[in-house]
């Protein structure tokens, strides 16, 4: 019982005929008619989110304490595309399960390593603070 579509082990992938196009996910054939994704759009901000991630793993997470690695994560998470991310101190403690007062220094110790800056300071009329995360120095410390 052999089936033809099946290429026993060790064997190279006969060449794809020119005319024949590969079926999309959905098992549709897909079409000159459907529109093309506009060059330049799209992967930007989640190529520079994972950039920053990795930084962030690769050049300071061996550097800082378990408080300060917890509120860095959150507020990657709560990350915008542009780089922001919104979130109170209370919210991150929540989150976090860390007091408010840890958090605080937790923020203090990121801004001082240089990983995150305070666009807009939070009040209590005025809503939550403003973080923008900063890509890794790379080994400074």
């Amino acid at each position: 019982m052999t089936d033809p579509r099946i290429i026993p082990p060790g064997e190279v992938l006969p060449p794809m005929d020119p005319g024949e196009r590969p079926a999309r996910r959905n098992g549709r054939a897909p079409t000159d008619a459907e529109p093309k994704r506009k060059p330049g759009r799209g992967g930007g901000a989640v190529r520079r989110r994972f950039v920053l991630f990795n930084g962030f793993v690769d050049c300071e997470l061996a550097r800082l304490g378990p408080v300060d690695v917890a509120v860095w994560l959150v507020l990657y998470r709560h990350g915008q595309r542009d780089g922001t991310a919104t979130a109170a101190v209370s919210d991150l403690a929540r989150r976090t399960g860390y007091a408010d007062r840890a958090v605080r220094q937790a923020l203090r110790r990121l801004w001082d390593r240089g990983l995150i800056d305070r666009v807009k300071r939070g009040t209590l009329a005025g809503g939550p603070s403003v973080y923008r995360l900063l890509p890794a120095s790379g080994g400074a410390s």
